[in-house]
């Protein structure tokens, strides 16, 4: 009984991974002036996601597309990028490199993923290897059972209710 109710833009990269733009030109999402933000353009690349209304209980929620994370303005891609060089999975870095507040981002993901190292354990249980004790051998035993964030993420909210950087209640089911 959910029907689509609509859909809403989102910006394709996180703020600051586009062109480099003065500081006193930033702009927060409340509209307030803030140093760290890039200004977003009505040029900047967006993304339609779907909104979605259950008819029976009236809740509303967002679908995002597989390359997207919860509450995290990067791309998945992105994301494994990064975490597989802080691995030493690979050696080479971004591409293109990331500007401040993309990088930013990416290093509060990987305090969360390093601080959820005995939670994601117990999530994926004999698909990662038991000796798994920090953040670089569960992303290393991670990336040997799956080739992508986005598979990941998936057997997390199908099987656990939970992602990987966080236990967010739009995941949970009810009751």
């Amino acid at each position: 009984m959910v029907h689509l109710h609509g859909t809403y833009e989102r910006f394709a990269d996180a703020a600051g991974a586009g062109p480099a733009v003065k500081a006193s030109e930033g702009v927060g999402a409340t509209g307030t002036k803030t140093p760290s933000r890039k200004k977003r353009k009505k040029g900047d690349p967006q993304e339609s996601i779907q909104r979605l209304r259950c008819g029976l209980c009236g809740r509303t929620f967002s679908v995002l597309p597989a390359h997207r994370l919860p509450y995290r303005p990067i791309r998945a891609e992105r994301l494994q990028g990064d975490f597989d060089q802080r691995a030493g999975i690979q050696t080479q870095g971004l591409d293109p490199p990331p500007r401040a507040v993309e990088e930013g981002c990416l290093q509060r993901a990987w305090r969360m993923l390093t601080a959820r190292v005995a939670t994601l354990k117990d999530a994926f249980g004999q698909l990662v290897d038991g000796t798994v004790s920090d953040g670089i051998s569960l992303w290393k035993s991670l990336r040997e059972s799956f080739d992508s964030v986005a598979k990941m993420l998936g057997f997390l909210s199908e099987h656990h209710h939970i992602s990987l950087l966080g236990d967010y209640c739009c995941l949970r089911p009810d009751g």
